[in-house]
């Protein structure tokens, strides 16, 4: 009976599979992933941002002041971004930061989504701040890997 050549393409290389994992030599373990040192941060954002999800609009604009863009969205809603610039001091040197926060308002005017861009470190300073005296402020420069100072509680994992 021959062979069909299907068959014997597929034999080949499944052999030659064999052969080459035979091969393979075990290589150091990958090295453990980095710690994640943003995760408080996006906590701290997200759990403050949550409570103006199905709120009007005006909550926003009350606590942030004006949008510093609109624009309107497929769905007859609005867009609004909220953007602020700063400053941080990573390692002792001074770092421009950036953060938008984008808000996706129905069209009820109720808050159905919100998002940040930029550095979500300097987001979560900026718009989650616990016990900030004003969100309009610009944040003073700070920093963001810096262990607490002497005397100062370190902050707890769940707030930034």
């Amino acid at each position: 009976m021959p062979r069909q050549p299907a068959f014997s393409a597929a034999l080949g290389l499944a052999a030659l599979a064999l052969v080459a994992a035979g091969c393979a030599k075990p290589g150091a373990p990958p090295p453990p992933p980095a710690p994640d040192r943003t995760a408080p941060a996006r906590a701290a954002f997200g759990d403050h941002m949550e409570r103006f999800y199905g709120k009007p609009k005006e909550d926003l604009v009350r606590a942030y002041g004006p949008p510093s863009s609109e624009r309107p969205a497929s769905d007859g809603g609005t867009i609004a971004v909220w953007s602020r610039d700063g400053e941080a001091m990573v390692e002792g040197k001074p770092l421009a930061q950036d953060c938008d926060v984008t808000a996706f308002i129905d069209p009820a005017g109720k808050v159905t989504g919100i998002v940040a861009g930029g550095n979500i470190l300097f987001c979560a300073k900026t718009f989650a701040p616990p016990g900030a005296a004003s969100p309009l402020a610009p944040p003073k420069p700070f920093d963001l890997y810096a262990p607490p100072k002497a005397g100062e509680a370190p902050a707890p994992a769940s707030a930034f």
